[in-house]
Parts: structure tokens; sequence; C-alpha cells
């Protein structure tokens, strides 16, 4: 029996050590990272290289919003799901009725942002079928 894919994950932002404490609680599941960005133009460079299933976000980055770019990310690929991961709990309304943002994970929760990947984790599982 073949070995269950492992989802694709890239994460956003502008801060290095949040990026590395993303992985570390991304890496921690059943997932892979395949990409870390701290722009939106490399955010999306990769997004197209790679094909992440999931993009988690960070709404506050110099240049372009996370808002903006998940417009652009769901625009290259339809079906990537965008998580956004923001302090700031003002956003969390805008980012979710935009229509580009799948989910919402406030920063200073790591343990909801995991069950929340999770539960992406076996969303997604159901739909490729297992691919």
């Amino acid at each position: 029996m073949a070995e269950q894919r492992r989802l694709r994950v890239l994460l956003v932002d502008d801060e290095p050590d949040m990026l590395a404490l993303l992985q570390a609680v991304v890496a921690a599941t059943s997932w892979e990272v395949v990409g870390r960005a701290t722009n939106g133009p490399d955010a999306m460079r990769l997004a197209a290289q790679i094909a992440p299933d999931v993009t988690v976000v960070d709404y506050r980055m110099p240049g372009e919003n996370g808002l903006q770019l998940a417009e652009r990310l769901k625009a290259l690929k339809p079906n990537v799901v965008v998580v956004m991961f923001s302090a700031q709990n003002t956003v969390e309304q805008e980012a979710l009725d935009s229509g580009f943002v799948d989910r919402f994970a406030r920063k200073g929760d790591l343990r909801n942002l995991r069950r929340m990947l999770d539960e992406i984790h076996d969303e997604l599982r159901s739909r490729l079928g297992d691919a």
C-alpha cells in the first residue's frame, strides 16, 4: 500500500523568527513545508513552482498585505487553502469576507493553528482521495 502524500505548505511572514516558529509547528504534523517567503513576490514565485496545498499568510507585511497576496494566490492556484495569520483581530472578518481567505488564525494561538491545519489536512485528504 502506498504511503499517503504529505500535504504541501507554503509559509509567508515578513519576520524570520515567526517563519521559524511556524515551520516548527507545521513540521510537527503530517505536513511538509515546501516553501518559506518573507514577502508577496517571493511567495507568488514559490507558489507557481511548488503548487502548495495550503498557504499560511501573515496579514501585515511591507508592500503587499496578506489579503492582497491571498487574492493573487487564489488567482494563480484556485484550489489552494489560504490561512490568514495575524495578531490583528480587527482584520478577521474582512479577511473571511474577502472570498480569498479560507481560514483565520490568531498569531498568539499556535495550538489553534495546529488544530486548524489538522482539520484542513483531513478535508483535503478526503477531497484528494489520499492521492
